[in-house]
């Protein structure tokens, strides 16, 4: 058996449906330029799966495990392209699509931040104290690119002194990363099944993915400035399938098609620009989609807050619970 060492956290056969053979057009966030790449070489980080076996040596058996994932759901993409309609609730395609989308929600470098955010610390201090002062100049200079306010360097030294104290004095390991944003997939997968799938076709093949491209969508609102939102308060659970359609899972229950305005597609595809990691991929012929979506230099970032928090009584009133921390990812 081959041992791997390029690992795609989205897999090559998916990207290649948005290409010619296995060529496609990348558009980075930063250098911002486009240009021709192989899907072997989008999205995909060397050993970013391999662990220690219990024998201390290392293993790429959760690589394998995605390969053969990877394949049956390909089959059920083309299911898809064949009918013109999402699976039905019940079969296994739409359970194997369930898995799929759940796996690739978890699979994304974004999904490792939390747990390896201490290391990241770590690293930077460099055998100084971490402080107050030192976590603000991480902040600052590392994960957001400009001073925290106050509340959050303070989210931020907590959330480091405290899984560092739940974890013997050390940081996350990562074998544990990979374990912790692996351990959220069967949580996730009811909240899959549950929805409505609807499949949305463009009469122009401009639908783009990325390498991030599971979106998750609600309206914007103010509390955008202070919180995140994830799969159970999502308006929209959207995945593009090819340059045409896309899969859109909305609360209630069955299954859909429709046709789309071009309007939504491209919506669709500013939304998707903005939460991707680094990359949006696109037909290597077809340009203007690409050009069209606005990057910014940073993505997603995750956020931390620390404030006075309030536990709701049976007789509807609010007693305080002190500080709590709150931690979330922006949309973009």
């Amino acid at each position: 058996m081959s041992v791997p060492k390029l690992h795609h956290y989205v897999p090559q056969s998916y990207l290649a449906r948005f290409g010619r053979g296995d060529m496609v057009r990348v558009r980075r966030r930063c250098p911002p330029k486009t240009h021709l790449a192989n899907v072997k070489n989008v999205a995909a980080e060397t050993g970013f799966y391999t662990i220690t076996d219990e024998n201390g040596m290392p293993s790429t058996t959760i690589e394998h495990e995605l390969s053969g994932l990877e394949g049956q759901a390909l089959e059920a993409l083309r299911r898809i392209d064949q009918t013109g309609m999402p699976p039905a609730a019940g079969t296994d395609d739409r359970e194997l699509l369930c898995l799929y989308l759940a796996v690739q929600m978890a699979r994304t470098p974004r999904k490792r931040t939390g747990p390896l955010f201490g290391r990241n610390v770590t690293l930077y201090a460099d055998g100084r104290e971490v402080d107050l002062a030192l976590m603000a100049k991480y902040l600052t200079r590392k994960h957001l690119g400009h001073p925290p306010r106050e509340a959050e360097a303070q989210g931020a030294f907590d959330y480091y002194h405290g899984t560092r104290a739940m974890n013997g004095g050390n940081d996350p390991t990562h074998d544990e990363a990979v374990a912790v944003t692996f351990s959220s997939v069967w949580v996730c997968i009811p909240q899959y099944r549950a929805r409505h799938w609807r499949l949305e076709t463009s009469s122009k093949p401009i639908f783009l993915t990325s390498d991030t491209p599971l979106v998750l969508w609600r309206p914007e609102t103010p509390r955008d400035a202070y919180e995140g939102f994830g799969l159970e308060n999502a308006d929209e659970v959207r995945f593009p399938v090819s340059p045409t359609a896309q899969l859109v899972l909305v609360p209630s229950h069955g299954t859909s098609a429709e046709e789309v305005r071009l309007s939504r597609v491209n919506s669709c595809n500013q939304d998707l620009a903005d939460s991707c990691e680094q990359v949006v991929v696109g037909h290597p012929d077809r340009h203007a989609a690409l050009d069209k979506v606005h990057l910014r230099r940073r993505g997603p970032t995750l956020r931390f807050n620390s404030g006075p928090g309030f536990r709701k009584k049976p007789d509807g009133t609010l007693e305080p619970m002190g500080d709590i921390l709150h931690m979330y990812t922006t949309r973009r």
